[in-house]
């Protein structure tokens, strides 16, 4: 423990190589911590075999058969199964293990055999001798002792907490599967264990809690009761509130675009060292182009709601499913749109989008062929040209003469699993393929952006692209997307093109949240007063670039995801783990990548952005519980 300080004593103008040398120093001391302390405990079983065998050895005796190979290969069947089962029921610990779960499934066995056959050469004399009984019960007692510690002062060791969370192969998991036996209220949320509940005996207490002001309750645990001086529900200064048309084109198509699993970093106009996007990068060449974009979540099921409703997940009126209902109360793009006299149509490619979900509100055609041809196997197959075939069949039977559309195209093949396109080929590997499904995509795409060029439309048609999220590829611990909120699962892509738009680079942070605000600003429509968002026409039309409140991101709590919150405020990044109670901070102009946690030694802007954070948490984000 007293390794860790170089942390919580260094100055903020410690360099990274200084920083990385003294992280590594926590993460083999917390390493050293799981890998003596915990294992000790287990080492108290060994006497236990003992007995166990000695008593087996009895039962062969008595019945004249081997009954213990019998028993033996029951407690070793058991031994996989209770991996097997935690696996299968558990989205978080499988995504979290990913290449690892073989090894996860097969160290309960191997461990099972291993004790057996050491126990057979040491023979039940050596172990039950009176010395070796002594030595394992202190161990045992030890190990025992150090587990019961860990499980209450967890809390009280922030940095060796964030080691074994970040740096570790089991010990995430571990919570993952334990920490609910430690939740004493059912309110999702621990008092132990690092779960940060500090009212462990009241549901309505605990760190994602809803704070009341001056009802003499520290609601969400975090800096007492709320004076109740908290500033309105949404902060969006006036000067950037979204505004009605610009008078850029009057009565324009929208066109919106959503690519599935595209990575912000694996396009070209974002520095990508290979040609994935060629008709991406023209696109960007010659509109606004945002360098740092942001999901509302990490999952298509969290971020395509939310941007089709301007709002955040936890502020969707939804179903208890963790794929949700989006129920009728919600309003969408699409209505709204729909509202003002446009045709809308929509082009999905995954189940998500069959209308029990609801997220085909507001759209009078919904072209489900991709959906119904495929059913479940979309992930196995190709459809990219399919989402652009249908989206053009669609579009060349319009006539200008006619209302405005808006048109959703989706693109699913970067999703996993990943298809190698043998005329886009970078390699064999998985990220190999994954660039060759993105050139595939972005080919698709370059159909329809060419068809519109070449087409009437072209004067007056504004295209926005963006994906839903990104992928793990192993970066953090994660091979996919969905159980985290670094930049490689929530960091997208964003471009908005059309006339009367200037080629701009754009480095504010902004939000998917910003794209309804924004398509309802160039359609001319009045945005309603709820909406969080801004629109981002002004990045493109204003002489000085606005300012943009903080981005915020959410992963809310369901049984297969921890609970987490990012705020991003340029150039700080705060990432809160609600269900670890645990805190990283990230200087995204300097660490893109976020491999260096800064919260322990930079405590101006960590104290700064988390209590604007659990500001934002406690009284301005309005969630409605899923019903």
């Amino acid at each position: 423990v007293r390794s860790t300080s170089c942390l919580s004593d260094s100055p903020f103008s410690r360099n990274f190589a200084e920083i990385e040398s003294c992280a590594s120093r926590i993460q083999r001391v917390a390493s050293a911590l799981l890998a003596v302390v915990t294992p000790l405990a287990v080492i108290g079983a060994l006497y236990l075999w003992a007995i166990l065998r000695t008593q087996l050895a009895r039962l062969d005796e008595a019945t004249g058969q081997s009954a213990s190979t019998l028993i033996a290969a029951i407690f070793t069947i058991a031994a996989l199964a209770i991996p097997v089962t935690a696996i299968i029921n558990n989205d978080a610990l499988a995504e979290f293990l990913g290449g690892y779960s073989a090894l996860f499934l097969l160290c309960y066995p191997i461990l099972t055999v291993s004790i057996a056959l050491a126990l057979h050469r040491v023979g039940v004399e050596g172990l039950t001798a009176p010395g070796v009984r002594r030595v394992i019960i202190v161990l045992g007692v030890i190990g025992a002792a150090g587990t019961v510690d860990l499980v209450y002062s967890l809390d009280q060791r922030p940095a060796v907490k964030s080691a074994l969370l970040n740096h570790t192969l089991v010990f995430e998991p571990l919570i993952v599967l334990t920490q609910p036996l430690f939740d004493l209220d059912g309110d999702g949320y621990s008092g132990l264990l690092g779960g940060g509940d500090c009212n462990d005996s009241n549901p309505k207490v605990h760190p994602g809690a809803l704070e009341i002001p001056r009802n003499a309750i520290d609601d969400d645990c975090f800096d007492g009761d709320s004076p109740g001086s908290a500033p309105p529900a949404v902060i969006v200064p006036k000067e950037i509130q979204p505004a009605v048309s610009r008078g850029l084109v009057e009565r324009p198509n929208i066109l919106l675009i959503t690519v599935d699993t595209l990575r912000a970093d694996h396009v070209g106009y974002m520095g990508y060292e290979r040609d994935t996007s060629p008709n991406l990068d023209g696109l960007a060449a010659n509109g606004l182009r945002f360098s740092w974009a942001f999901a509302q979540g990490p999952q298509t099921r969290l971020s395509v709601p939310s941007m089709f409703t301007g709002r955040y997940y936890s502020e969707i009126d939804r179903s208890t499913e963790t794929w949700p209902r989006i129920y009728d109360s919600n309003v969408t793009m699409a209505e709204h749109l729909k509202a003002a006299g446009y045709r809308t149509a929509g082009v999905p490619a995954h189940r998500f989008f069959v209308p029990n979900y609801g997220l085909h509100q507001g759209f009078d055609h919904w072209d489900l062929s991709i959906v119904d041809r495929f059913q479940t196997r979309t992930p196995f197959v190709v459809t990219g040209n399919l989402s652009s075939a249908r989206a053009l069949k669609w579009l060349k039977k319009q006539q200008p003469k006619d209302a405005p559309f808006f048109l959703w195209i989706h693109y699913f093949d970067p999703h996993f699993k990943y298809r190698n396109h043998p005329q886009f080929s970078f390699g064999d590997s998985e990220l190999d393929r994954y660039d060759s499904e993105i050139r595939y995509t972005d080919e698709q795409i370059g159909k329809v952006l060419n068809w519109i060029q070449d087409s009437p439309f072209a004067k007056n048609t504004y295209t926005i692209v963006h994906s839903d999220h990104g992928e793990g590829f192993g970066m953090h611990g994660y091979l996919h997307h969905g159980q985290h909120l670094y930049n490689d699962q929530v960091r997208v892509p964003l471009i908005v093109h059309g006339p009367g738009l200037p080629p701009r680079q754009i480095d504010t942070p902004v939000a998917l949240i910003d794209v309804l605000p924004t398509a309802l600003d160039l359609a001319g429509v009045q945005p309603p007063n709820d909406l969080t968002g801004i629109s981002l026409v002004a990045f493109g039309t204003e002489t000085k670039p606005p300012v943009h409140p903080p981005v915020f991101i959410e992963m809310l709590k369901d049984a297969t995801h921890s609970d987490r919150r990012v705020i991003v405020d340029w150039p700080w990044k705060l990432q809160y783990g609600i269900t670890f109670d645990e805190y990283t901070l990230f200087n995204l102009a300097q660490d893109p990548e976020e491999q260096y946690d800064l919260h322990t030694h930079n405590r101006a802007e960590f104290t700064r952005l988390q209590k604007r954070l659990r500001l934002w948490m406690s009284s301005q984000v309005r969630p409605i519980a899923p019903r």
